[in-house]
């Protein structure tokens, strides 16, 4: 089911606000960090499939990184 009480585009924020605190914004040190193999800009096409990929949705990976593990 799809969650409507979401404004459009606040996945892209959760994921760019943890890029910005735990890995200095830069998202090529993130992707380091998690194994991801893009760089350039295909990092920017492919982050909300990586993030999904490995922690099953947006929230779960803005969870983890709000409790202050993983960095």
């Amino acid at each position: 089911m799809k969650r409507t009480d979401r404004p459009p585009g606040w996945d892209a924020q959760v994921i760019s606000k943890i890029a910005q605190r735990r890995f200095g914004g830069d998202y090529e040190v993130m992707f380091k960090h998690h194994g991801w193999p893009e760089r350039g800009s295909d990092m920017m096409r492919k982050v909300q499939t990586r993030v999904a990929e490995t922690y099953g949705c947006i929230r779960a990976f803005e969870k983890h990184f709000c409790k202050g593990r993983g960095a």
